[in-house]
């Protein structure tokens, strides 16, 4: 089923669905989850399981006003390789779950990323503790688990730090704050960097369900859009 914009107050879902919300930006699209459950739901609170931050996984599911769905017809196998990812990593991330959002702004970096769009967080003593994740990143990595490579990964288009604000904003407000360093979440350098934004995924999934297990969509600049721009 192609991606489309919600227009109605209730809407019928398939569980793992990928749910969008908009940014502060004409169709840009700011947020990308995976739908809780299935069935017919109210567009303005859908249970998600997402890296907000934190990482909301089946005990402790997000809440979602949904601009935006796409689908790709999961399999039951599929489904079931998606939860098994879910699962391990919200396990990883439960310590996040019971924090203030003061200390879980601090924390953020040892959570989240921006680029790339998945990457290890190691302790100290070198232990590795979780996976870090953007929410594109969440999403991306849930649907390859169940052997659904959305994207072409390596051929993101770079952006500059403006999109980055439209993408990031609370990110942003904590960099220009100083209470966290632009490096903490992968964005080194000057820019621009080749960032999955989640735009990308609703494109990817805009066609049929074979191509989208044939063939990862390789993202242009307008895709952070949907419709484009």
């Amino acid at each position: 089923m192609p991606s489309y914009r919600v227009t109605e107050r209730s809407l019928s879902l398939s569980i793992f669905d990928v749910v969008g919300k908009d940014g502060d930006a004409q169709n840009f699209i700011g947020h990308a989850a995976l739908a809780a459950s299935a069935g017919s739901q109210q567009a303005t609170e859908i249970p998600v399981l997402d890296m907000g931050p934190p990482l909301h996984g089946r005990d402790e599911t997000g809440r979602l006003s949904a601009n935006i769905v796409g689908s790709a017809t999961l399999t039951d196998d599929e489904v079931q390789k998606i939860r098994t990812f879910v699962d391990r990593h919200a396990n990883e991330h439960h310590a996040f779950q019971k924090i203030s959002r003061s200390e879980l702004l601090k924390t953020a970096p040892q959570m989240y990323c921006v680029r790339p769009h998945m990457i290890p967080f190691y302790e100290e003593d070198g232990r590795y503790t979780r996976m870090r994740f953007s929410c594109a990143g969440f999403v991306f990595e849930a649907y390859r688990m169940a052997r659904i490579k959305l994207l072409d990964s390596n051929a993101l288009p770079p952006v500059d730090f403006e999109v980055i604000k439209l993408a990031y904003p609370t990110q942003v407000r904590m960099m220009e704050n100083e209470r966290i360093k632009r490096e903490d979440l992968g964005l080194e350098g000057e820019g621009p960097w080749h960032v999955m934004l989640c735009g990308y995924l609703f494109h990817a999934l805009n066609r049929n369900a074979d191509i989208i297990r044939r063939t990862p969509y390789t993202p242009s600049i307008v895709d952070q859009h949907f419709p484009d721009k």
